[in-house]
């Protein structure tokens, strides 16, 4: 005979009322902690967003005007190469951080 248990997170935290729940009353948003994280959180990915593609733009430069010279190719490949890295870090940790909140049923940060 097999005994099995489950456990549903999401949902006894929505019953227990816990802050940052998916059924956690929001009606005033400004105290909220997961409001104002998640404006942190949007502000640093826009700032984050835009310096990508500063570096880009500066990666892009420094290859036109590099003359030809195979080792300003390669410094400006490699700036390019590591912006589109970053890009791609920034974007996985928001996917990380949206998927955990949807596999425990929690709202830890709300994006604006």
């Amino acid at each position: 005979m097999k005994i099995a248990q489950s456990l549903n997170i999401g949902q006894e935290a929505v019953k227990q009322g816990l802050p940052g729940s998916t059924g956690y009353d929001t009606a005033n948003p400004g105290a909220s902690f997961a409001v104002v994280l998640g404006a942190i959180l949007s502000g640093i990915m826009a700032v984050a967003a835009l310096m990508v593609l500063l570096y880009l733009i500066l990666g892009a430069i420094s290859w036109i005007t590099s003359g030809g010279d195979k080792a300003k190719v390669e410094n400006a490949r490699a700036q390019m190469t590591n912006a589109v890295i970053g890009l791609l870090v920034l974007s996985s940790v928001l996917a990380i951080f949206t998927l955990l909140q949807g596999f425990l049923g929690l709202e830890l940060f709300t994006f604006i």
